[in-house]
């Protein structure tokens, strides 16, 4: 058996797989990620968990996929009042009187 590395999958893809669902739509929307994988049925709105493999055999094409943005996450700023070393809210004296 050889091993591969898994399909990246991101929120917001959108897959074909390769039998329709019984509402007759090919379509699914990636809604959320993990060991299994929660898809959403574009034409009925079901939604329905997959175990990563088996959604990795079932997959034909990816339709659609949201731009990648990784410098997106290192522009986030640290909330407001957070401290030099990344704490939030009231200070502790550390020589009480």
């Amino acid at each position: 058996m050889v091993k591969s590395e898994p399909i990246p999958f991101a929120v917001g893809d959108v897959v074909r797989l390769k039998k329709p669902h019984p509402c007759g739509g090919l379509d699914w929307s990636v809604v959320r990620l993990g060991a299994d994988i929660g898809v959403k049925c574009q034409t009925c709105g079901r939604r329905v968990l997959l175990p990563r493999r088996d959604l990795e055999r079932r997959l034909r094409l990816f339709v659609a996929r949201p731009p990648e943005s990784d410098d997106r996450l290192a522009s986030v700023d640290p909330p407001s009042g957070a401290g030099a070393d990344g704490e939030s809210g009231p200070r502790m004296n550390p020589n009480p009187p």
